[in-house]
């Protein structure tokens, strides 16, 4: 009778369990459309724990040179908040200053390439009709290509584009303003989460032990631990490395005389935050530029790219955050690839430091059961 009871238990399992699958499969759109209000919501929130992570390894640097020697009272009250407001005023100052480095230059590479467009095509044009022997399907369409018709209709879509946009002002105002509200909610959560973290880890560990069992306690501290050293590393190491390639990029195009180095390595440094690929879609932006100005520069910025990119992703990366984080090279453009197909930039951004997470606690967990194991004879 104890076996078939515990058949019939499993069984009940069994259906509950799939029951829920097909509840879940038959509802999804209700279900989707409930996670997505609930991280509406929580986005304010979740914006200022990842910049109160972020902050905070700033500000635990500059509070270890505050003042270390002096055991002064307004020395231990002023540490915390004079090094948050510190470190705040420098991703503040770097920001403002990639962008200083970025945006004049954009837009007027961006005035420059409109005002090249009508010469650009009148070059490709007459070079097609010149060798209409090779290309006889283009040069027909060349000759009949009319530069003054299409700008026409360029100027009328852009017209209506324009009218589009006033007649959604009071959606792109409001969109703005909750845009406004929600960084300024998350950037006044981060600074609530600095000021109190000692305090607020306490509450949080009296939680776990009221309600936890000691064990479950134990795990849960020892998974956040391993998280939070693999999170400060990746983003530390990824800092590091933007500065590098960034700094690369804009020398090497001093050497080689490609134009906008300053701009261009800019751009790099700042998508170089994404592992990886990051270098490479500032190439094809620099690519882009420079052609305008230059075809044959541009391809000679390519493989200039290109090749640093090689040396980037080889050498520098593996040694610089893979070494932070002691996390392979492979399993690095797997999570990247993964996260990046699933969730976009955000997953690009944060698989890499959730993979090094289940690759460490994986290894130890190994290495744990490996130890245990009795040596076979």
């Amino acid at each position: 009778m104890k076996k078939d009871d515990r058949l019939d238990r499993l069984l009940i399992k069994y259906i509950i369990f799939i029951a829920f699958i097909i509840l879940i499969l038959l509802n999804h759109q209700v279900i989707l459309a409930f996670f997505r209000t609930a991280l509406s919501v929580l986005k304010p929130i979740f914006i200022g724990g990842v910049l109160a992570f972020i902050l905070n390894i700033i500000m635990k640097q500059i509070e270890k040179i505050y003042f270390t020697e002096s055991d002064a009272k307004w020395v231990k009250k002023t540490r915390r908040p004079v090094s948050l407001f510190l470190a705040i005023i420098t991703v503040l100052l770097v920001l403002v200053f990639v962008l200083n480095l970025v945006i004049p230059q954009l837009v007027s590479v961006v005035l420059e390439i409109v005002n090249a467009i009508p010469k650009l095509v009148n070059q490709v044009q007459s070079f097609i009709v010149d060798h209409e022997d090779f290309f006889p399907p283009l040069a027909q369409a060349a000759e009949n290509f009319d530069i003054q018709n299409i700008t026409g209709r360029l100027v009328g879509f852009l017209n209506n584009l324009s009218q589009n946009l006033i007649g959604g002002t009071l959606a792109t105002i409001t969109t703005t303003l909750s845009g406004i509200v929600n960084g300024i909610l998350a950037l006044m959560l981060a600074i609530y989460i600095l000021l109190s973290k000692e305090k607020l880890a306490e509450q949080f560990k009296r939680l776990g032990q009221a309600y936890l069992p000691a064990t479950w306690c134990r795990r849960l501290h020892y998974v956040l631990d391993v998280a939070n050293r693999s999170f400060t590393g990746f983003i530390g190491g990824q800092l590091i490395e933007a500065l590098i390639i960034g700094s690369l990029v804009s020398i090497g195009m001093m050497i080689f005389r490609f134009p906008y180095p300053s701009m261009i390595g800019a751009l790099t440094g700042v998508t170089a935050v994404i592992p990886v690929l990051g270098a490479y879609i500032s190439g094809i932006v620099g690519f882009l530029l420079i052609s305008v100005q230059s075809p044959l520069q541009g391809l000679a910025f390519l493989v200039f790219i290109i090749v640093l990119q090689q040396i980037e992703g080889n050498i520098i990366y593996p040694k610089v955050v893979g070494g932070k984080l002691g996390l392979p090279a492979l399993w690095i453009l797997v999570a990247v690839t993964v996260g990046g197909g699933l969730f976009g930039i955000v997953g690009m951004l944060f698989a890499v430091p959730i993979t090094s997470t289940l690759y460490t606690l994986i290894k130890n967990d190994v290495a744990y059961r490996e130890a245990q194991m009795q040596p076979i004879k």
